[in-house]
């Protein structure tokens, strides 16, 4: 049942009808941007904390807003796009996996969109089989992605900052077959992780400072690994972590169904050693999903599912935790 639910849950806001939902009674909470008849969700912010990036119903198309000036435009609006894309460091570029249809037959490409100009770099011709989702390495100036049996790379034709290029590391972290892949791409030293035995591994998150994922298991818990196999932690239920800037809390979602559709959500964070759980949205009638940590770590975007709005949180747990 378990692994049905996560087939319906990246397809579920397809068939949700909006609602007129009231805005969260927390004075640290403010809705984003939100429009009628529409579904809004997945919100990524840019490594800058400049632009939050999004999608829509089904993850069609992806949309930017300008957090200065509240002004918002499409980038656009190919199927599956705001699925699981990746932003470049210096917050110019948006990476992802875009699909178009024939039929039943599905094609999925890899894209690079610049934020600013609109222009796209498609990396890879239109295919029947891509298992992996890419993601930028080498600071930014390459793009990897698993695919039949084989790690590809390709040129991101991004420019890196020099400083960028020094501290960028050569070992890469993916998922190989729902397993964590961790492979020097100059020496083709490849190790193969599975943390639960035979047990497949989703969402795969590596912190900021390179040395740790986050992940869960499908139809189990959320986990914590270093990159090196070791130090596994069970973190408890908990869906689609992202990590704080100090590498120490991971947002993330639990959400409740009965198999068929989701009853309720809450965003949460945990440290990485299991301890200091909070809901920081408690809430019986709304669905809280999909959160990510600002730059700063000071806030935390969200959407609600219901209501098709996207949401910022003002969190101090950052400002406890680093006087």
């Amino acid at each position: 049942m378990k692994k049905i639910f996560y087939i319906y849950l990246l397809l579920c806001t397809s068939f949700i009808i909006p609602v007129n939902a009231q805005s969260l009674k927390n004075p640290n909470v403010e809705k984003l941007f939100g429009e009628v008849g529409q579904i809004f969700m997945s919100p990524v912010w840019s490594p800058n904390g400049s632009m939050i990036a999004f999608t829509s119903s089904g993850y069609k198309g992806i949309w930017i807003i300008n957090l200065k000036n509240k002004n918002v435009k499409q980038i656009t609006n190919e199927t599956a796009a705001g699925f699981a894309l990746k932003w470049s460091d210096d917050s110019k570029s948006i990476l992802t996996r875009v699909a178009r249809y024939e039929g039943v037959r599905r094609y999925n490409a890899v894209k690079i969109f610049n934020v600013e100009t609109g222009e796209t770099n498609q990396l890879t011709d239109y295919r029947t089989m891509m298992p992996g989702l890419p993601d930028f390495a080498l600071a930014d100036e390459k793009v990897i992605m698993y695919g039949k049996d084989k790690l590809e790379i390709f040129d991101s034709g991004i420019e890196a900052e020099s400083n960028k290029k020094l501290n960028s590391s050569q070992k890469i972290v993916y998922l190989r077959d729902d397993k964590i892949a961790v492979e020097d791409i100059t020496t083709s030293q490849l190790e193969i992780f599975e943390p639960v035995k035979g047990e497949r591994v989703l969402n795969l998150q590596v912190s900021p400072d390179g040395n740790k994922v986050a992940f869960e298991i499908i139809g189990g818990d959320m986990y914590i690994m270093n990159v090196d196999g070791t130090g596994l932690t069970d973190l408890g239920k908990g869906y689609r972590p992202k990590w704080s800037p100090d590498n120490r809390y991971i947002v993330y979602m639990i959400t409740e169904d009965d198999g068929h559709q989701i009853l309720s959500s809450d965003i949460y964070t945990i440290r990485i050693d299991g301890t200091e759980k909070i809901n920081l949205t408690n809430t019986d009638n709304k669905l809280e999903m999909n959160p990510d940590w600002s730059p700063d770590g000071r806030s935390i975007v969200f959407d609600i599912l219901d209501e098709g709005a996207i949401y910022i949180m003002q969190t101090n747990r950052w400002d406890d935790n680093n006087k």
